[in-house]
């Protein structure tokens, strides 16, 4: 037999020896499955055992089953234990903060103040608050407060009533004598209560209550009478 010859003979045999190696491993590995599988059975069956056993005589157990069967009583008195406080614990509530309110904004109320008298700064005649023009000259009458403070809170005159006023001060005094003498022949008197008393009538422009006797212009509107 030649050299070339031993060389195919001992690979042959080689790939055969891998052969069986493999073979054999694959045999073993189904075999110890099944070993494992009986060895898992007899667990679970002397589990079965142990828990048929407990249950029948945890109460009054043989001694030697003494230790264990306390050992198992205890454990499911922990077990229920520690149940309860999962549970709490499950029921947690977050201690949440507090959610601020919405903060009220409040508009301040400016009221206007109201005038305590009301004076002529022409003639000086004071009249009370209320009174727009003066029953004497016709000039726009200035509001008076009690103090600075309520003086300061007070409305300003517009540039309304500041041109009414000049127009009524510089009124010639004969159109205010014509308007007097020609309301007087137009408008008849209306007076009321005694005629021996004060008599009353009203301005023909407003209708304000007026005093006859003195009085050149209304006091509310400015008119001459």
């Amino acid at each position: 037999m030649g050299f070339f010859d031993k060389l195919k003979v001992n690979a042959k045999n080689a790939g055969k020896t891998i052969e069986q190696k493999a073979k054999n491993l694959s045999e073993a590995n189904k075999l110890n499955t099944q070993l494992k599988a009986e060895e898992r059975n007899i667990q679970q069956n002397l589990i079965a055992i142990g828990q048929k056993y407990y249950d029948l005589y945890k109460e009054s157990p043989d001694e030697e089953f003494q230790e264990m069967v306390e050992a198992i009583i205890k454990s499911e008195q922990k077990i229920d234990e520690l149940k309860q406080e999962i549970e709490a614990i499950r029921a947690r509530e977050p201690e949440l903060d507090p959610i601020p309110e919405e903060a009220t904004i409040t508009e301040p109320v400016n009221t206007p103040a109201e005038p305590s008298a009301m004076v002529c700064m022409n003639c000086g005649n004071t009249y009370e608050a209320g009174n727009t023009f003066c029953a004497v000259c016709g000039q726009k009458l200035t509001a008076q407060y009690a103090d600075s403070n309520t003086a300061t809170n007070a409305p300003v005159q517009t540039e309304n009533d500041v041109q009414v006023q000049q127009e009524v001060a510089d009124a010639p005094e004969e159109e205010i004598v014509d308007a007097i003498i020609s309301e007087n022949e137009q408008e008849p008197e209306i007076t009321q209560g005694d005629e021996s008393d004060s008599k009353q009538t009203f301005c023909p422009y407003c209708g304000n209550k007026l005093n006859v006797s003195g009085q050149l212009f209304c006091g509310e509107c400015g008119k001459a009478l």
